[in-house]
């Protein structure tokens, strides 16, 4: 089942142990070149706690539910920091083609919920594929040249 980066953010993060609901999403942490979630962020600032895509339970409509408490830790490295601050947010994010050609802004992420595989990022009216992407970072996300128009 496919989900939209733009339809998950705001989506109640529940542990499935207790019951207890943890917070929200507030970003998606993308690796680009594995082109899949590897993290769920929720909170913000120096509040913000990831959860591993391997802790979650299931990813669907209504809510996302995570394993249990335990699954929440606090950013361990200065990418993961950058993510939870939203610096690494592929939604809005410029994108460019590897020549350098302004390919526009990517208006949303379509993903696998199963697994958090990237399938397709929207830009403008195009929907260009997953593979397409090279890399990402805080200025921009990375297209091969076969993306361009």
């Amino acid at each position: 089942m496919s989900e939209s980066f733009r339809q998950s953010v705001g989506r109640k993060v529940v542990s499935r142990a207790s019951a207890k609901e943890l917070g929200v999403v507030n970003h998606l942490l993308v690796d680009a070149q594995q082109r899949e979630i590897v993290a769920i962020v929720i909170g913000r600032g120096k509040k913000a706690r990831l959860v591993e895509w391997s802790q979650l339970s299931g990813f669907g409509p209504d809510a996302v539910m995570v394993v249990d408490d335990g699954a929440l830790r606090p950013p361990a490295d200065n990418r993961e920091r950058e993510g939870a601050d939203g610096k690494l947010e592929l939604v809005g994010q410029r994108a460019l083609s590897e020549r350098g050609n302004e390919l526009g802004k990517i208006d949303d992420v379509i993903f696998d919920a199963q697994s958090g595989a990237l399938e397709n990022l929207v830009i403008g009216e195009r929907s260009v594929p997953a593979g397409g992407l090279l890399g990402s970072g805080s200025y921009a996300a990375v297209f091969d040249k076969s993306q361009e128009p």
